[in-house]
């Protein structure tokens, strides 16, 4: 029989994360899903701990890979559910109940679903209505958005040659073939690991380099006018800062933060 979801979880060298995410996953009240796991041959407990956990897995693999959305990819091949859930090592399902509230929920509908994210010190919530805009300015959450599969059947799987933005691409070109119903679930689905490549610091050129190209290739001529947009949008959110009533209220969160 078909599970609903797939939840792909890709790991190389993080074998604290990997156990963090397994568990998450292992502890969920709702399961109507099939776990994957796709490592690229890790040298640390990473293997050790797929081994206590494997009976939890349809399908898993340790092999040498070409990074992350290779292992993304790899995921892609090997699930068999509706929808694909990316979940990577060090991320982890918010609470036991998080996957069941989520696919509940009356928002589910349609067929990239998103929903919001914690972090140790706070949370990210996103739009109900995505624009062009949104998606020159930002992305959504990879660990906290089924896809449908026949997403994927359509457009591909990710462009490898980009190491840190695959994902953004995937999403621009998703939502720019307006074929494809977008739907967010006012829900935090999971509780986002910061330490991962997209947020370190080492690799910040590289990223910037990568959303750059994306950009381009999928704003074509209207890609100057979407910086412009940007820009004119700062300057106006800086001159709101600088008013009286901008200033009163950054002294207000300070006193009573």
């Amino acid at each position: 029989m078909q599970p609903l979801v797939s939840i792909i979880t890709i790991n190389y060298n993080n074998a604290n994360g990997l156990k963090a995410t397994v568990e998450s996953v292992i502890a969920q009240v709702f399961r109507d899903f099939e776990f994957l796991i796709i490592d690229g041959g890790s040298t640390d407990q990473s293997q050790a701990i797929i081994d206590k956990h494997k009976e939890h897995f349809s399908y898993w693999v340790s092999e040498p890979d070409g990074g992350i959305f290779e292992a993304q990819n790899k995921g892609i091949t090997a699930a068999k559910g509706q929808y694909l859930l990316f979940l990577n090592s060090g991320d982890s399902l918010n609470g036991p109940n998080a996957l069941g509230d989520f696919i509940n929920a009356p928002e589910f509908s349609g067929d990239i679903i998103y929903g919001d994210y914690k972090y140790e010190t706070g949370g990210k919530t996103y739009p109900d209505n995505l624009t062009p805009l949104f998606f020159f300015k930002s992305s959504l959450p990879h660990q906290s958005t089924l896809f449908k599969r026949i997403v994927f059947e359509q457009q591909g799987h990710y462009d490898t040659s980009l190491r840190i933005a695959a994902d953004r691409a995937f999403y621009i070109k998703c939502f720019l073939a307006n074929k494809y119903q977008f739907s967010h679930v006012p829900q935090a689905l999971s509780f986002f690991d910061l330490s991962g490549v997209s947020n370190d610091p080492s690799f910040a050129a590289k990223k910037n380099e990568e959303d750059t190209r994306v950009l381009k290739q999928y704003f074509g001529i209207y890609y100057d006018d979407y910086v412009k947009l940007m820009e004119l949008n700062a300057a106006l959110s800086a001159a709101k800062r600088n008013t009286l009533k901008g200033i009163f209220k950054r002294i207000k969160r300070r006193l009573f933060k």
